[in-house]
This record gives C-alpha cells, structure tokens and sequence, in this order.
C-alpha cells in the first residue's frame, strides 16, 4: 500500500462514521488504523498510521542510502565497507583527498583493484598495468564521460574543464588542446625548461654551500609553478626567488577547496538535490578571488597578444588555445561551426578553465614527485 493509499482509506473511514454518528470528541478521537482486507488473504490486523510510515521510511532509506553501497560487493569487488548514504566519505575525509600513501595501503590490502564509494557515488581504484592499458588506450573511447552526471555542476570556469566535459564537447576541446602535449611542442618548450631548472639548482646549491637543510616540496613546489606559468601561460614568474609572487599565491589558493564544508558533504551525500540548489543560487566552491584573478590574467595576456602581436612565434599552451578562441559575442560563427560539423572555437571560459586545469593537474603531482626523489637521492647518495 502506498501512502496515498492509506491516507485515502483513513479518510473516507472518518468521514463515514460522521455520517452514522454525531462526531466524536477531540480527545477520544481513536488514531488511524489501516485495516487489511480478508480477500486478500491475510488476517484482518489494524495497524497504526505511524508504523506504516516507518516501514516505508526505513524502505526508502534503504533503497537510497545502502542498496546503492553493495554495488561492489556484489561484483565481487573487495574494499572498505561503507556506511549508509556517506559511504566512505568519512575516511576519505580523514586521509584527506588524493593522499598517495592512502593510496598505496588500499592496494596492499585489498589488491590491484579495489571499490570504495564517495557517499553513493562508486569509485574503482584500479592500478594493474593491464587493465589500465584496457582503459588509457584500447578502449579509450568508452571513457570519455569521467563526472557522473549528478556530480556536474554548471559552475564556471570549473564546469568547461575537460575532465568535467562530456560526449562531443569533450572530443572537440580534447582535439583542440592535445597538439600542446605533442612531441614537436614539447622540444619547444626545453628552453624554458631548462632556465627553470638551472634556477633550481642554484637554490640547492646555496643552501649546500652553508649546509643547511631544506623542505624539498616548498623547492619542486616552486619549480613546478615556474614550468607551468611559462609553458601554459607564458609568464615569467619566479616563484623560487620570491614566494609572494601573486601567481603563486592565488595558485595555491586555488587548492583551498575546503573538503570539510557541510555544504560539500551534503552535495556528495544528496547530489540530486543539493545540485539545483547550488547552481540556482550560483555557489562555487573556489574562491571568487581565485578565479577573479585567473579571469583578469587570461584577458590580459589575450589582450595584450592580440593588440600587439606578441603570441606570434609561441608555443605555450595558452596560445594554442588562443588560436582555437572565438570571441562570445561571435554568435552566429558559433551556431554555423554547429551546423556544418566543424570543430568548435573556445570560448573565455573554456581558456580560464583549462588554463586552470593545467596548472591544477601538473603542480601537486610533478612537485611530490620530485620532493621525493630529491629526498631520496640525499639518503643514498651513492646513487647520485
């Protein structure tokens, strides 16, 4: 029975005894029963209104928040045990998000492959060399889409980048933005490489030369900055000399997603509702001077090559996509490269966000990567 159901015959059950008798006092009103009937086979029972509700609360909880949770377990999956509607949401929380060594135990205790879930949301952590060829290569196209959908929200410039676009939005800007990883482009880009690292080297030396010690990630973190800010945003920032660059100081900003906001949860733990209300009230969860900041150096830059010619002769990632833009205003231009199958101009947002992107996927990973070997090869110097 469902709840309309009920409330129906509790209704007309009332309204039919006012009609035999006069209508009773309000505190000898009897409480609402449902009573089943005989033919369908089962023993004439009044069961109270409350407890009929209560089993269909605890069915509905069931079906939302734990059903979805055995997904793993019945694929034969294995993994930490979730707990209804968060999920693993809690230790995800507590070992804070993308932690390497979090990483490296789940692989030791549960294999190659193992499931977890982000609220309701599951996640396959998959580190065997052969299925992940499967996915990065050979069946790469079934991959495109990697946001479920309930977890896209319409926030700018978060929402145009690629790891958040899908089907054929995704397959332009990817088309678009690949040639930067090229092989030709990247021997380009060795100058500025190369300048970068001399800097650091430099910075290790001085402190070698007084023996003194050094945090290796605050040295890679800052020689990563300077490679990102020149090959995707052709900017000559020197973050190893000085920290307070504002490019630096906005980029790590950029970081501060603030996991541990009740709003966040909630959006893991009920996507399908709290993701209407975030995108009607316009919440973002980046700061607004971040991206005010990343906004203003992206007009500039394509302002500043535009009126004066200065992007011609570049290969830095900004500049290919500069190549790819078309104004916002161009809207019939737009609606023709629908129409006629070509390829799709970036749009302002498009740069900013994968711009954004750039930096956002290279920093954290190339900086811990080098922090470690550096602390490695100071440990076993004989390698050096």
């Amino acid at each position: 029975l469902t709840g309309t159901t009920i409330l129906h015959q509790v209704l007309c059950q009332a309204s039919f005894s006012c009609l035999l008798d006069e209508v009773p006092r309000i505190d000898n009103f009897p409480e609402p029963t449902v009573t089943f009937n005989m033919e369908l086979g089962v023993l004439p029972t009044d069961i109270p209104l409350k407890w009929v509700l209560l089993v269909v609360l605890l069915l509905l909880c069931y079906l939302y928040g734990w059903r979805p949770l055995q997904l793993f377990k019945g694929m034969g999956v294995p993994g930490p045990t979730p707990l209804p509607f968060i999920g693993n949401l809690h230790q995800t929380l507590k070992q804070r998000f993308w932690n390497p060594e979090a990483q490296l135990e789940a692989i030791a205790k549960y294999g190659t492959v193992s499931g977890s879930f982000m609220a309701r949301t599951p996640i396959l952590l998959i580190s065997d060399p052969e299925m992940l060829r499967d996915v990065f290569v050979k069946q790469f196209h079934k991959f495109t889409n990697r946001a479920p959908e309930g977890l896209r929200l319409n926030m700018k410039p978060q929402s145009r980048m690629i790891i958040r676009l899908v089907d054929e939005d995704w397959k332009n800007t990817r088309s678009t933005i690949s040639p930067a990883f090229s092989g030709g482009k990247l021997k380009q880009m060795t100058e500025a490489l190369n300048s970068c690292a001399d800097l650091l080297v430099e910075s290790m030396g001085k402190f070698g030369d007084k023996n003194e010690s050094f945090d290796t990630k605050e040295l890679t973190g800052a020689f990563t900055t300077d490679v990102i800010a020149r090959t995707a945003f052709g900017l000559d920032v020197d973050s190893q000399r000085n920290p307070a660059d504002p490019f630096v100081v906005y980029s790590k900003k950029a970081f501060d997603i603030g996991f541990m906001n009740p709003v966040v949860i909630l959006f893991f733990m009920f996507p399908r509702i709290m993701k209407p209300i975030l995108e009607k009230l316009e919440y973002n969860f980046m700061a607004r001077d971040v991206r005010d900041f990343f906004y203003k150096v992206v007009d500039q830059l394509m302002g500043m090559r535009k009126d004066e010619g200065r992007g011609h002769g570049r290969v830095d990632f900004m500049q290919l996509m500069m190549d790819a833009h078309k104004d916002d205003d161009d809207k019939e231009d737009i609606e023709e490269t629908k129409m006629h199958g070509i390829k799709k101009p970036l749009t302002r947002d498009d740069i900013v966000a994968n711009g954004l992107l750039f930096f956002l996927a290279g920093y954290e990973t190339t900086a811990t990567t080098m922090a470690f070997t550096l602390y490695n090869l100071a440990l076993n110097q004989e390698a050096q």
